[in-house]
């Protein structure tokens, strides 16, 4: 997924800033932060964009340019496949619930920090670590965490609360300085 989220984000902000040098800032934040992260090539792309555009426009316009080239190219087709899901489903609790798992499992991996409690009626998650804020800490820009918390509304919009009997809680988030990133679903 982090092959299509860079080749789509490129693609769009490419209109805004030479790539070139949004190649050199994105190399020198992922040098900063080191590693070999799977997310460390997305989130120093994204954050290596953001500096570049800060230099040709005012915080607000930069932030709103990278969370359109972040979240507008890939949103649909994360919405409408976590809709269809839901809505062909028999339980779709159990399928918000398991893709939720698998991403923890499969995509989030070491770089972040679970803590779980489950049963029938509810399942939720809290993030005590996330990578993205510290990579964004590391490149000085922890503003733009917020941008990588709404990216999470693909899929979390595709919950119709009627028709899914779910319903999901996030109050808060690390990047917007809560303790936690609560991910709470809940059977209704």
């Amino acid at each position: 997924m982090n092959e299509e989220l860079i080749s789509l984000f490129r693609e769009h902000v490419a209109a805004l800033v030479p790539l070139p040098e949004v190649d050199a800032a994105a190399s020198r934040i992922a040098a900063a932060v080191g590693g070999s992260s799977p997310h460390l090539p997305v989130t120093a792309l994204v954050a290596g964009a953001y500096q570049c555009l800060l230099r040709r426009m005012p915080r607000s316009d930069a932030l709103r340019s990278v969370a359109r080239a972040f979240h507008e190219p890939i949103r649909p087709y994360v919405h409408d496949g976590t809709k269809a899901a839901l809505d062909a489903a028999d339980d779709p609790f159990t399928v918000i619930t398991g893709m939720s798992k698998d991403r923890e499992e499969n995509y989030f991996g070491d770089d972040f920090a679970f803590t779980r409690s489950e049963s029938a009626s509810h399942y939720h998650v809290d993030v005590h670590r996330c990578f993205y804020v510290r990579v964004l800490a590391v490149a000085g820009v922890p503003e733009l965490g917020e941008v990588f918390c709404d990216f999470d509304a693909a899929w979390i919009d595709a919950i119709d609360p009627d028709r899914h009997r779910v319903t999901f809680r996030r109050p808060t988030t690390i990047a917007r300085g809560g303790s936690t990133c609560p991910f709470h679903f809940d059977r209704t």
